[in-house]
C-alpha cells in the first residue's frame, strides 16, 4: 500500500509525519514568540522603574503608561499561546 498524503487526515493523527512534524514545529515558532513578548515585558518593566528611579515625582503617570503598554503587549503573547494550542490539539 503506498503512503498517500490525505489533507483531511494530516494533523489529526500522527500518520503523516511529516504533516505532524510541521505543526509541532510551528507550534514551538508560537512558543517562541510567546517567550520573545515576556522578555521585551521584562525590558519595559525595568527601563520604568530606571525612569522612577530618576523622577520620583513622575512615578504615577510612568506606572500608568508602564501598565497599559503591558496590556497591550500582553495580547500578542495570548494570541501565540492560543495559536500554539490550537495547533497542537486541533
Amino acid at each position: 500500500m503506498i503512503n498517500t498524503f490525505n489533507p483531511d487526515n494530516a494533523t489529526k493523527s500522527a500518520s503523516n509525519p511529516l504533516a505532524y512534524g510541521l505543526t509541532m514545529f510551528a507550534a514551538a515558532v508560537a512558543v517562541l514568540g510567546s517567550s520573545i513578548v515576556s522578555v521585551a515585558q521584562g525590558w519595559s518593566v525595568a527601563k520604568s522603574v530606571e525612569g522612577i528611579g530618576r523622577n520620583p515625582e513622575a512615578m504615577k503617570k510612568i506606572r500608568s503608561v508602564m501598565i497599559i503598554g503591558l496590556a497591550i503587549v500582553e495580547t500578542g503573547s495570548i494570541y501565540c499561546f492560543i495559536i500554539a494550542l490550537l495547533l497542537i490539539f486541533v
